[in-house]
């Protein structure tokens, strides 16, 4: 009997502890519980920001100037001074043509002009003999004037007889000053002839040597050789390029826009301009040029940007794209887009506050993807939850995980 109680108190002490044990733990799981009872949140604070609502639009790179390079005459070609893909500068040889002919086309030019100063020097002393002749005359006649009238005064004097008169009167004639006189206008005549024999020498001479310079073929802009058709040895004609540069220092992205959009585009407006194929980065470019009207068959404006490209990593060619900002707004609040929640046809956000959600509605401005802009509802310095937000309710307890 006694054994029987012992054991039947065993049993109750063992029930007690298995009763306790279990109430234990349940209440730690119950704490526990309550303890891990909120939503983990992501957050941001609200601030004031320039956002600005872009467009991204393809175009193809061009150059600025592609230059085709011709004779000024045709010959053959003795020197070639350039090869495909080479950098040159402007005025910088590329050819030379055949020059003999020009050479002795120069001589003989040169033997014309020193044969038509000749001339203009005789021309110049006939004009001086011409002078002193008339000059002689000249006086001559005057002093056969004055002896005129002497004898004039002596004849009706009678003191001398009419034939020495008539000789006097004979002397007195105009007629060799006016022979000299014309002597002197022939020689200016002849003077100027020759002055424009020596003009026409000159010219020849001038368009000899102009016809030696031609035979140097230049480079008339800076740039690249991206075609030469010429060798050496060979007939170059003027009728047809012998190499095309192209300015690879300065090139432009076109672009083509829609009528909606053009009027929204200035003059020396900047870009942000990304070329994948030889940039690893967005570059600034300028926009030069919009035009005027629209394209025939594609009813689309076209737009030029133009960009530095003095490492000459950008080549015509290579595909573009331009990102224009067709909308701005400067100290503006914004917010995440994704933080957005549209809530019974109002908009809203939760914010947090001492560890809690609060549901706020708020109105929107210029969306631009990312961000949007909040125009009443925030203020700044609020903090907004941008992931975990449709977990919530407004009140409900939240811990941020990440964020600011």
């Amino acid at each position: 009997m006694k054994k029987k109680s012992i054991s039947m108190l065993l049993l109750i002490l063992l029930i007690v502890i298995i009763l306790v044990t279990g109430c234990s733990r349940r209440a730690v799981e119950e704490v526990a519980i309550v303890e891990e009872s909120y939503v983990p949140v992501e957050i941001e604070t609200v601030k004031k920001e320039t956002i600005a609502s872009k467009v991204l639009l393809n175009g193809r790179v061009r150059a600025n100037e592609e230059v085709m390079v011709m004779p000024q005459m045709p010959g053959t070609v003795t020197r070639v001074n350039m090869k495909l893909g080479d950098y040159v500068a402007k005025d910088q040889v590329l050819m030379v043509m055949d020059q003999k002919d020009i050479q002795r086309s120069i001589e003989q030019a040169e033997h014309s002009v020193e044969l038509a100063k000749r001339g203009v020097e005789q021309a110049e002393n006939g004009i001086r003999s011409a002078k002193i002749q008339y000059e002689s005359t000249k006086e001559r006649l005057e002093d056969a004037l004055v002896n005129l009238e002497r004898i004039k005064a002596l004849y009706e004097a009678g003191a001398v007889p009419k034939t020495q008169l008539e000789q006097a009167e004979l002397a007195a004639s105009t007629k060799p000053l006016e022979t000299a006189e014309a002597q002197v206008y022939q020689a200016e005549i002849g003077y100027q002839q020759a002055l424009n024999q020596l003009s026409q020498a000159e010219s020849g001479y001038e368009q000899a040597r102009s016809n030696l310079d031609n035979t140097l073929v230049k480079a008339p802009i800076n740039g690249m050789i991206t075609n030469l058709t010429v060798v050496e040895g060979q007939l170059a004609s003027n009728a047809q390029a012998a190499a095309t540069i192209v300015d690879m220092d300065t090139v432009y992205l076109q672009i083509d826009v829609a009528e909606n959009m053009v009027n929204r585009l200035r003059k020396e407006q900047e870009v942000a301009v990304t070329i994948a194929s030889a940039l690893d980065e967005e570059i600034t470019g300028k926009i030069d040029y919009i035009s005027p009207t629209a394209d025939d068959r594609t009813q689309l404006y076209t737009v030029k940007v133009y960009i530095n490209n003095k490492d000459r990593k950008i080549r015509p060619g290579m595909s573009g794209s331009v990102g224009l900002s067709l909308e701005e707004r400067q100290n503006v609040l914004v917010v995440r887009s994704g933080a957005i929640m549209d809530k019974e046809e109002e908009t809203v956000v939760y914010l947090v506050k001492d560890e809690e959600a609060v549901e706020q509605k708020i109105t929107l401005g210029l969306d631009t993807g990312l961000y949007i802009e909040v125009t009443e509802g925030l203020e700044e310095g609020d903090i907004v939850i941008i992931k975990g937000q449709h977990y919530v309710v407004d009140g409900q307890r939240v811990k941020v995980v990440r964020g600011e």
